[in-house]
């Protein structure tokens, strides 16, 4: 599992050329990679043979296939990579683009289902954080509502805001998962691109299907 910074390159894929990103991929990881046209939905893709889907719609990919990159690619929104151990004794991962309208309609849920998994790790990558997420009051109350007080926090210049980790977290918890919070603000740090700082740029979150010792 890999997150890239902007040192890595603009992983964007409706701006980047074809042949740059393909470059840009294997220099970042070795593998035959999946990187979905996210479209902030809650649809999971099943990879059944490395490459396949790659560039197909949807917000979360799960497969068991070995050499298969799975890659998610966000700009303040939450990249997340799924581990487990299958129900069939064989490894599964996964991953799930989770900005605030796919974790309200259930991508993380849906993705952890898809795998069915025995036991599932997760870990969140960069993303915004509530000292920067400005978000609409009444938008808010329904995060609140769905998941809880603590999703809920303040801008560092005094406005309501949503606190994505703890969205993610709440999200997985509903369905036994613990996530491990490896985030920082993207906002915040010009190590990671920021669509609410300006930036075009997209980094990837990636994780690759390897034999499970």
């Amino acid at each position: 599992m890999r997150t890239s910074t902007t040192v890595d390159g603009d992983f964007h894929l409706d701006t980047v050329p074809p042949l740059v990103l393909a470059h840009r991929r294997q220099a970042f990881m070795a593998g035959t990679w999946t990187q979905l046209d996210e479209v902030h939905g809650s649809d999971v893709v099943v990879v059944d043979a490395p490459g396949e889907h790659d560039g197909a719609i949807g917000d979360a990919a799960v497969t068991r296939r070995l050499g298969t990159v799975l890659s998610v690619w966000v700009g303040d929104c939450a990249p997340v990579v799924l581990v487990g151990d299958g129900d069939d004794g064989q490894g599964v991962v996964g991953v799930a683009h989770a900005g605030w309208k796919g974790a309200l309609d259930g991508v993380l849920q849906r993705a952890v289902e898809a795998m069915h998994a025995a036991r599932i790790d997760a870990v969140l990558g960069p993303c915004i954080h509530g000292c920067c997420n400005e978000f609409g009051p009444d938008l808010l109350e329904q995060f609140v509502r769905r998941f809880g007080p603590q999703v809920a926090s303040t801008t560092t210049w005094g406005t309501p805001s949503l606190h994505l980790p703890a969205v993610v977290a709440a999200a997985l918890d509903e369905v036994g998962v613990a996530v491990r919070d490896e985030s920082v603000c993207t906002r915040c740090s010009t190590s990671w691109f920021s669509h609410r700082r300006g930036d075009v740029g997209r980094h990837v979150m990636c994780v690759r299907m390897m034999v499970v010792q």
